[in-house]
């Protein structure tokens, strides 16, 4: 009799536990279903977050509309980025770290003197690079490797590894687009070198699997037309190397880093560089960008927080940008973050990325316009041109579903100017991107 009662005790338990894990479920996904709590982009992540799939009987029957719906479902379902921290944050407490940068710690590809077409069988002649800077050395410093992020001390750095594959992707998509826009544009490019090749130590270059930017770029110029103006700013920030030009918790440089490339683009395309004290300075403390995310917000990281620097140009000069969603939006050149999260600061330069976004300063009436096709890199490097041009069109490649030499010769833009950072031109995704939107 005890024992039939003890069975029968334990089967209630056990439905009751039964009920208790469907009744959390079912309350789960009822929550997710709720569309106004569902984010559309992500902080941490610093992109839009999937949207609802358009029905159509084509994706229906083959099982992409229901992969799509999960997709949204799960990627904007509602309290995201406090799940994705929660779970960022047990993750490093048993050393497990996700990694959203594009380096790897691996070995890249042997980087050679120079490009070589498939038709030719010997190299053009190579041209000497200024001499290096003095040393830089740091001794007695912690260093660790988490994912593609190498942290010295209380300063992270990406690593990069040279794709020849890739590296030549990009030279022919930029020779396309110099034969593409002749006698209709001046093209110039400017591959951005990334903190680990400038501002890393030169003690710790050589104990590290990251390739040598510097003859990554000039491999890269040695390939591009001579049609194309080539603004190469390695010495320039080298000779920089030891001021606040990248960030410590971020992959992106500072926009000291970017003002000193706007020297030498002003040089390379015949404009006057604006002088940095003509500019309206502002500071954003307490950021922490993208190594510190994806490192598991390291506590290392954490005390050495950034202070984002924006330089606001032109007061009377205006911006509109148009979202994924087609909206237009009036925004400040320069936004003041002050209040934003830690995170997000760095979208205080032009709106952060958009697919399309028109700058127009109405005290330059001279017809002058350029387009910069760009990446987050270019972001910070934008507003220095609003003192150079009347019109400018910044395109993210990323996001843009049109024709780049199209809309160029359509709006008459005088200059054309392709900013990626060096990371970007060993990514097979954003090589496909800049490929589909020439």
């Amino acid at each position: 009799m005890k024992k039939t009662t003890f069975k029968k005790i334990k089967i209630k338990g056990y439905l009751a536990q039964l009920l208790v894990f469907t009744l959390t479920i079912v309350t789960l996904a009822v929550t997710g279903l709720i569309i106004p709590l569902r984010p559309d982009y992500s902080e941490s992540e610093k992109r839009n977050l999937a949207e609802f799939p358009a029905f159509s009987f084509e994706s229906f029957f083959s099982g992409n509309y229901f992969h799509e719906l999960g997709n949204w479902y799960s990627d904007t379902y509602p309290g995201r980025e406090s799940l994705v921290g929660l779970n960022s944050k047990f993750k490093s407490m048993f050393g497990i770290n996700d990694a959203e940068i594009h380096g790897e710690v691996v070995a890249g590809d042997d980087i050679p003197d120079e490009y070589v077409p498939p038709e030719e069988t010997e190299p053009q002649s190579e041209e000497e690079s200024e001499p290096p800077t003095e040393e830089y050395i740091v001794e007695d410093v912690d260093t660790q490797s988490l994912g593609a992020v190498f942290v010295m001390g209380d300063i992270g750095y990406e690593y990069y590894n040279f794709s020849k594959d890739q590296a030549d992707r990009y030279i022919t998509n930029i020779n396309k687009l110099s034969s593409s826009l002749k006698d209709s544009a001046n093209l110039y490019v400017m591959v951005v070198p990334t903190s680990i090749g400038i501002t890393l130590p030169d003690n710790f270059k050589n104990t590290i699997n990251s390739s040598d930017q510097e003859k990554a770029i000039n491999y890269m110029y040695s390939g591009i037309s001579d049609d194309v103006g080539k603004v190469n700013i390695y010495n320039t920030l080298m000779s920089h190397r030891r001021e606040y030009i990248y960030y410590n918790t971020d992959h992106h440089w500072t926009a000291l880093g970017a003002y000193y490339a706007y020297t030498q683009y002003a040089k390379a395309s015949g404009i006057t560089a604006v002088s940095l004290d003509k500019y309206t300075k502002v500071d954003y403390p307490g950021f922490l960008g993208s190594f510190y995310n994806d490192t598991g917000k390291l506590p290392v990281l954490e005390s050495n927080p950034d202070t984002l620097t924006a330089y606001k140009p032109n007061k009377n000069a205006t911006m509109v940008y148009t979202t994924v969603k087609g909206e237009k939006i009036n925004w400040p050149i320069v936004n003041d973050v002050s209040a934003y999260p830690a995170s997000i600061k760095y979208s205080a330069f032009i709106g952060g990325d958009n697919p399309f976004t028109e700058i127009t300063n109405p005290d330059i009436t001279d017809g002058s316009s350029i387009a910069v096709v760009k990446e987050s890199f270019g972001n910070a490097f934008v507003p220095f041109l609003v003192e150079n041009y009347s019109k400018i069109y910044v395109i993210d490649y990323r996001y843009y579903t049109g024709s780049v030499s199209k809309f160029v010769k359509d709006n008459n833009v005088k200059d054309v100017l392709y900013i990626n950072n060096i990371s970007a031109t060993r990514n097979k995704s954003l090589i496909n991107k800049i490929q589909n939107t020439l």
